[in-house]
C-alpha cells in the first residue's frame, strides 16, 4: 500500500504544473517553505549531496563537511558540531542536513536565520522520495522522476531474480564493522536500508530480526559465532583499503571457525556506499547480488 501511495503522488505531482513558492515537510516533520530555487548550497551531510550530483545541480554546492567524498566545494569541517560561523560566511540558500544525529543542529541554523532541509532515507522507497523531493526544491523534477524509475526498474530486475531463490538456498550474511579495542561489532538489523539491500539482494542478514537506532546496532563476537554466516561483508573507506579491512577480520581469532572466514568468503565492500542511503545504493544491491550469486541471472 505504502509504494501504490508513494507512486500516486509522484503521478499526482508531475501532473501539476510547477511554481514556487513550494512547501515540503522534511524528515523530522518541519515545513520548509522555498519561496525561489536555492543557487547557494551547503551540504552538511554527505548522503545530501550524491542527490544533488545525480541531478545535475553541483555546480550550486559551495560547502561541504570533510567527510564528504564531493571535494568540489569548501570544506565546513565536522558534521556535528557544526561550523555555524563558516557556514553563515558561505551566506547558503538551504543547508542540507541528516535527520539523524544532526537534528539537533538544526535548531542552531535556523536561529542563525538559515533554511535547513532535514532527510533521513531508510528504505529504498525513502531514497527514491528524496529524489523526487529534490527535484521538487530544484525545479528539476522532470529529471528526478526519470533517474527514480531508471532506479527502481534496475532494482526490481535484481529482486525478482533473488525472490525466485529458495530460502535454504541464500547465503547467510553478516555486515561487519570493526572498531579496533572493543569485542563488540556494529551492524545493520531490521530498520535499516542496508538489511533492506542485503534481503533485495537474495542474502539473510543474520542480524536482520535485531534493530537500534535507524536500524544499527552493535552485537556481540559471540552472537556472530552463534549464527555461522557464509558471508562477512566488511567496509573499507579509502582506495587500498581493501586488504586491511579483511585483515581485521581473519585477525579475529574467535572467528577462525566460522564459515565465511575458512572459506575465504570475508568480502570487502566500498564503506562509503554502504552507509550512505542514497542513489548509489542500488547499483551496490546490484553487487551485493553478484557477491552472493556469482552474477547468475
Amino acid at each position: 500500500m505504502r509504494k501504490l501511495v508513494l507512486v500516486f503522488t509522484l503521478i499526482l505531482i508531475s501532473l501539476i504544473a510547477f511554481s514556487y513558492p513550494v512547501s515540503l515537510v522534511d524528515d523530522i516533520g518541519r515545513v520548509v517553505t522555498f519561496e525561489e530555487e536555492p543557487q547557494r548550497i551547503i551540504s552538511a551531510a554527505p548522503v545530501a549531496t550524491d542527490y544533488l550530483v545525480k541531478l545535475g545541480i553541483a555546480d550550486k554546492i559551495v560547502g561541504v563537511t570533510t567527510f564528504d567524498t564531493y571535494k568540489e566545494a569548501e570544506d565546513i569541517g565536522n558534521m556535528v558540531p557544526l561550523n555555524l560561523e563558516k557556514i553563515v560566511a558561505l551566506n547558503p540558500d538551504v543547508v542540507f542536513t541528516f535527520g539523524g544525529f544532526q537534528t539537533g543542529e538544526v535548531e542552531k541554523l535556523e536561529k542563525a536565520g538559515i533554511k535547513v532541509f532535514a532527510i533521513n532515507p531508510r528504505t529504498t522507497d525513502d531514497i527514491f522520495r528524496t529524489l523526487v523531493n529534490m527535484g521538487i526544491i530544484f525545479n528539476k523534477l522532470e529529471l528526478a522522476n526519470k533517474i527514480s524509475n531508471d532506479l527502481k526498474s534496475k532494482m526490481l530486475d535484481v529482486a525478482k531474480k533473488a525472490y525466485n531463490i529458495p530460502l535454504n538456498k541464500r547465503p547467510k550474511v553478516f555486515f561487519a564493522s570493526i572498531y579496533q579495542g572493543t569485542n563488540e561489532v556494529w551492524t545493520c538489523g531490521q530498520g535499516s536500508f542496508l538489511n533492506e539491500a542485503i534481503s533485495l539482494a537474495g542474502g539473510v542478514n543474520i542480524t536482520g530480526n535485531y534493530t537500534g537506532p535507524n536500524g544499527w546496532l552493535t552485537i556481540s563476537m559471540e552472537f556472530v559465532i552463534s549464527q555461522n554466516p557464509d558471508i562477512i561483508l566488511v567496509p573499507y573507506y579509502y582506495e587500498g583499503g581493501q586488504e586491511e579491512a579483511i585483515k581485521a577480520v581473519k585477525s579475529i581469532e574467535l572467528w577462525k571457525n566460522i564459515k565465511a572466514v575458512k572459506n575465504n568468503r570475508i568480502i570487502p565492500v566500498d564503506g562509503n556506499i554502504a552507509s550512505s542511503p542514497d542513489t548509489r545504493l542500488i547499483d551496490f544491491i546490484v553487487e551485493l547480488y553478484n557477491i552472493f550469486y556469482g552474477g547468475k541471472k
